[in-house]
């Protein structure tokens, strides 16, 4: 370094003395940077054919303050890339800097030492920019693989979705179609079981005539002492009688089979129905049950009638045996009236519970019109089901596209 106001031939000897001195501080008299003596401009004095000559003028070789040129200064704390970046903004012709301490001179940093720092921060930031690079490529590597196996997972659940909404529309359907049959067999059996109703009814109403005839056939037998000369009649009344009920237990057991079919039928439609139909299978096996014992009484009053026609055979035989005969048919009557009184009650059961068992088909018919209504509604949802699906499927395709293009773009970044 040297002082304003010294000799121009001082500055000269600082650069022969240093050939590598590129730059000579001045400093005032505080030892602040005041500027710098440039060598370039020292080598046009010297190779200047009268530049000896104009040093060894006194008027010229002693103002060194009027080659003094402005030079950057920078405190000596500062970053190497605040040091840098200063030297980049001076341009091409910068030769160093002059470092400072609280404002007085500390030193200078020369051009080759800052370009070589520039080298080595520009060095630094390659590797880095090729490090981040191949980070990003890894990265971008890494996630395209998650990326695809993200896709094609998102892309086997569409199409599993897609198959199970088939599979429950299929059966949702299938369903519907089975609860529509029963729900027809229903109603054809609540149809059928109202009819019976009402002919166990009208049995009912016969087996109280039933009844009143079986009590005034047992008045006149009672009455046939007194009045033996209207024996004849009688017995033929009492075997007209005896046809009558033959007629009316051949119909009770005729009714008894068919309730027994439509029990085993509606037990088979129960069966199918599952647990719906368990309430109306209970139903069906007491109807069944009912329709054997009507069958059964109905045989004990055909072999009743048939001991009435035996015994009218030997009143019509003769008077001789009148009174045993009279005792046997009195016997007889009793038999019949409590035979025809107990199967009253059963006719009277039997159409109490076929009406019931109507109810249960109702109820039946009804549950049945619900699960068709609900498996539509479920064949609704599964179509739904595969349009989400379909949807799903093409935004995993999006998904790809747009993951391509993102890593396209920071592959090209």
């Amino acid at each position: 370094m040297i002082r304003l106001g010294r000799p121009l031939s001082e500055a000269v000897d600082c650069f022969q003395g240093d050939p590598a001195l590129r730059l000579l501080p001045v400093l005032d008299e505080r030892d602040c940077p005041a500027g710098a003596i440039y060598e370039r401009d020292m080598r046009r004095i010297l190779f200047n054919p009268f530049g000896h000559a104009l040093l060894r003028n006194p008027s010229f070789g002693g103002r060194l303050d009027d080659h003094v040129q402005p030079c950057a200064t920078i405190d000596r704390s500062a970053s190497v890339e605040a040091l840098i970046d200063l030297y980049a903004a001076q341009g091409q012709g910068c030769e160093g800097l002059i470092l400072t301490d609280g404002g007085r001179y500390a030193g200078t940093v020369g051009g080759p030492l800052l370009l070589r720092l520039a080298a080595e921060r520009d060095t630094r930031l390659a590797m880095a920019r090729i490090e981040r690079l191949e980070r990003v490529t890894h990265e971008s590597a890494s996630f395209r693989a998650d990326i695809e196996k993200l896709i094609a997972d998102m892309v086997a659940m569409a199409d599993r979705l897609s198959a199970l909404a088939a599979e429950a529309a299929g059966r949702a359907g299938n369903n519907g179609q089975a609860s529509a049959g029963m729900a027809v067999a229903a109603a054809q059996t609540a149809d059928n079981l109202s009819g019976i109703a009402a002919s166990g009814r009208d049995l009912a109403q016969l087996f109280q005539s039933m009844e009143d005839e079986v009590r005034r056939a047992g008045d006149a037998i009672r009455k046939a002492v007194e009045q033996a000369r209207l024996g004849s009649r009688h017995n033929r009344t009492l075997s007209a009688q005896a046809d009558g009920i033959g007629e009316v237990t051949a119909l009770i057991d005729d009714i008894a089979r068919a309730i027994g079919m439509l029990a085993l039928n509606a037990s088979i439609e129960a069966a199918r129905a599952g647990e719906a139909g368990h309430g109306f299978a209970v139903v069906a096996h007491e109807v069944k049950q009912l329709a054997g014992q009507t069958r059964g009484a109905a045989a004990e009053i055909a072999g009743r009638i048939g001991e009435i026609r035996a015994t009218a055979a030997q009143v019509a035989e003769g008077h001789v045996h009148m009174d045993a005969a009279i005792a046997t048919a009195d016997r007889a009557a009793v038999a019949v009236f409590d035979a025809v009184a107990r199967h009253g009650a059963f006719s009277r059961t039997m159409a109490d519970s076929v009406a019931e068992a109507g109810g249960s088909s109702d109820h039946i018919r009804q549950s049945a019109s619900r699960i068709s209504d609900n498996a539509a509604a479920a064949v609704d949802s599964a179509d739904a089901m595969r349009k989400a699906a379909d949807q799903l499927a093409d935004e995993a395709h999006r998904l790809d596209a747009r993951a391509t293009a993102f890593l396209t773009a920071i592959r090209a970044a």
